[in-house]
C-alpha cells in the first residue's frame, strides 16, 4: 500500500506545481485586461513547454561536460581558443530564456 502513495503523491505535486507556475504571469496580467482564454493557454502551454525545457536544459547540461571533457585542449573554430567556450555558451544557452509561457506572450503570439 505504501509503495502506491509514494508515485500518486508525487504525481498530484508536480501536476499542482506545474498548475500554479503562470499564475505569476497571470496577476501581472490583470491590469493590461488579459483575457481568460489567454491564461487558460498560458497553463497548457506551460504544461507541454516546462518538461521539455527542463529535459532540454539536462541533456545539454550532461552532453556538454561529455563534450568538454573529451575535446578539452582541442582548437576551437576562432583565434587562439578551445572548443570550451563555445560548448560553454550551448550549455548555457539552453537552461535561459523563458521556462514559462506567459497570459501576454500567448496574446502577443496568438492573439488579435
Amino acid at each position: 500500500m505504501k509503495r502506491r502513495i509514494v508515485p500518486t503523491c508525487s504525481a498530484a505535486l508536480l501536476t499542482l506545481s506545474l498548475l500554479a507556475l503562470p499564475v505569476t504571469g497571470r496577476a501581472q496580467e490583470t491590469s493590461e485586461g488579459a483575457g481568460g482564454i489567454f491564461v487558460v493557454g498560458s497553463i497548457l502551454f506551460s504544461i507541454l513547454h516546462l518538461p521539455s525545457k527542463l529535459v532540454t536544459c539536462v541533456v545539454t547540461q550532461s552532453s556538454a561536460a561529455l563534450f568538454y571533457t573529451s575535446t578539452f585542449g582541442v582548437p576551437g573554430g576562432y583565434e587562439d581558443g578551445t572548443n570550451g567556450r563555445d560548448i560553454g555558451e550551448t550549455a548555457r544557452r539552453s537552461c535561459t530564456g523563458a521556462w514559462v509561457i506567459t497570459p501576454s506572450q500567448v496574446k502577443a503570439d496568438y492573439g488579435s
